[in-house]
Order: C-alpha cells, then structure tokens, then sequence
C-alpha cells in the first residue's frame, strides 16, 4: 500500500514503515519511468532498423510520350469550325493514378510504387486535345468548356488503360468511347469505339508504359480518320 493510501486509512506506521512505503514507491516510479523509455528506444530502433535495410521502397513517376503526327486532313483547308474536348470520364478505377495490371475482367491489381503523374483520364484528355489541335483538322480546338464558339463538342469515357496478361504476353491496352454533338441543340451526331493491345517490348513497368503511350497513338489515328471522314462528309452535304 502506498504512503497517501496509509494515511487515508488511519494506520499509523512506525518510521521504519514510511521508509520501506518510501522505497517501494520510488521503486515503482522507475519502473514505470522504464517501462516509458524503454518503448520509446524500441521505436527508434525500429525505424533505424527500416532505414538501413531501404525503408520504404522508391515511388516512380510516368507520363505519355505520343508522336503528334495525327494524319489530319492531308494538307486541305481545316474545317472551317472549333471543336470542344470535354474532360473524359471513367470508371473509378481509372481515376487513380497508380498503374495497373489485369489477366481477368473481374480482377484489378496495382504497381503500388509506379504512378502516373496524374489518371489517366486526364492524361487523355489532354492527349486526344492536343493530337487533334496538331492534326489541322479543325480550325481550332479546345478544351471545353470554353469561351470559344465551338461547333461540335467531343465527349469520352476510358473503358479500358493498363497491362493486360494473357498467357506469358503482355500487353498495353488502351480503350475508349466517344460522342460527337452539337452544344446548340444537344443532338448527338456521331458516336466511335476504339481499342488498342500494344505488346510490351520487356516485362518492366516502364516498357508497359510505352506499349500503352503507342496503343493510345493508334487509337487516336483511328480517332482523327474517323472524324475526318464523318465531319468532311457533312461538309460536302449541301
């Protein structure tokens, strides 16, 4: 029993008690002094144990690399309009920013220390306006919305933007749909599916990166035909 308990109780104890009570008390303040430190020292050995076997493993970062050689509208005058990229859409998985692998659609894994510097349906989006405004297809295009009179707007959602594994291939697989319409009216005039599989050169994150920066390349080739031939067709209609 403690000294304060002693006195709370009316028992009186000679001077050899207090001293024992004393000691027993200071006894268990250093216990619990060590009991406090000795966690503390553990932590810290803890983490410089982490530290010198690497810690946490290094975050590498990746962006798109497409060649803007769009086949546009071969040298002829652009179609005398503006055209509106509205931001893509996506499911949820393809608005994170970790890169991901699949061998199943009904299974997603990620590379939890390879990222892209931003999802990949922004990364898209800024892809599909800049492929189109290099193209000279258009008088001019922009992200919408805009301040600029755009004709025709293009709205997108990313279906598919990872390493697809079938058997020991891999694979860069891009796909995405698209509607073309008119902001007057709302009236959709045009709508185009478009996919890519891409073989990875090696079986690295970064060479993944680069099947799915030339799927994505073929994708928006097909994409800029596409609109050539349905918008110059309408073009011509008197």
């Amino acid at each position: 029993m403690y000294k304060s308990d002693a006195k709370l109780a009316g028992v009186n104890h000679c001077p050899a008690d207090r001293i024992l009570l004393q000691r027993q008390e200071i006894a268990e303040n250093k216990k619990d002094s060590f009991g406090m430190m000795g966690r503390y020292f553990l932590l810290v050995a803890f983490c410089c144990l982490l530290t010198s076997c690497g810690g946490v493993p290094e975050t590498y970062y990746y962006t798109l690399a497409v060649e803007n050689n769009a086949p546009g509208n071969d040298g002829h005058t652009p179609l005398p309009f503006a055209l509106g990229v509205e931001k893509f859409q996506s499911d949820v998985i393809y608005d994170d920013d970790r890169l991901i692998y699949r061998d199943s659609p009904y299974e997603v894994k990620y590379y939890f220390y390879r990222r892209w510097v931003a999802p990949p349906r922004h990364l898209l989006t800024d892809k599909v306006v800049g492929y189109l405004a290099d193209s000279g297809l258009f008088e001019k295009v922009t992200a919408f919305p805009s301040s600029a009179n755009v004709k025709y707007v293009l709205r997108g959602r990313l279906l598919g933007f990872e390493e697809w594994d079938e058997q020991n291939n891999w694979y860069g697989k891009v796909t995405f749909k698209v509607s073309l319409y008119e902001p007057s009216t709302q009236r959709v005039v045009w709508n185009g599916k478009f996919e890519h599989l891409q073989p990875v050169t090696k079986k690295i994150p970064a060479a993944v990166v680069e099947a799915l920066s030339q799927s994505l390349k073929k994708c928006l080739d097909d994409l800029t035909q596409e609109l050539a031939q349905e918008l110059g067709a309408k073009k011509a209609t008197p």
